[in-house]
């Protein structure tokens, strides 16, 4: 998995939590009541399941794929990173508490509306905003730097093959001063040198590529 495809990951598990808090929001201040409802109930449901998602990227996954490819947030991304978390916390606490129901225990959060319209909203389009540049950004050099690398290895390879058709070459001269008895060394040599110009056109195409 590379950093776009976590960052993706990220994007799809994190983003639904603003329009899902924003839903608790409306349920709160809906008539009726929301059990029975069924429209109601499938709302809070989905909302249910797009905080306790995001809240479990933010708080541990995000961090865990990350360090699994070798990466870590600066610390002013990952201090938004808490942030986030911290502004989902009392949702989440909500949702999976087991007092009363789940509406009473979201209406029980203090300014609740606010918590979600001007913290949690802003923080986590902001957090998402800069992850997406800062792991686009680390990913596109990473893959400048495979490339470089590859380069590398590839003329690294074509040196070791100009060495092998000079060998080659060198034994064929030395079966040619032997005579007769050189011939089947000649052959095995010629062999070798045929080899190594097919790899040599292979390395070149590879660098080529590389380079466009």
């Amino acid at each position: 998995m590379s950093l776009t495809d976590i960052q993706s990951t990220a994007v799809m598990a994190i983003g639904p939590c603003r329009i899902a808090s924003l839903s608790l929001v409306a349920l709160l201040h809906q008539d009726g009541e929301v059990s029975g409802n069924d429209r109601s109930e499938r709302a809070l449901k989905l909302s249910t399941n797009r905080i306790e998602n995001a809240y479990q990227m933010l708080s541990k996954d995000l961090v865990d794929q990350l360090q699994a490819r070798d990466y870590h947030l600066p610390s002013d991304l990952d201090a938004q990173r808490l942030a986030c978390a911290r502004a989902l916390q009392p949702l989440h606490a909500a949702l999976a508490g087991t007092d009363g129901s789940v509406m009473s225990r979201v209406s029980a959060i203090p300014k609740v509306a606010e918590l979600c319209l001007y913290d949690l909203e802003p923080t986590v389009s902001r957090f998402l905003e800069d992850l997406v540049a800062q792991l686009s950004a680390a990913q596109r050099d990473r893959d400048a730097k495979r490339s470089g690398d590859m380069l590398e290895a590839v003329k690294n390879a074509e040196a070791v093959g100009r060495n092998i058709r000079l060998i080659a070459f060198n034994a064929s001269i030395e079966a040619a001063r032997i005579g007769d008895q050189g011939k089947g060394f000649a052959v095995i040599a010629t062999e070798i040198r045929t080899l190594a110009d097919r790899t040599q056109s292979l390395l070149n195409n590879i660098a080529t590529f590389l380079r466009a």
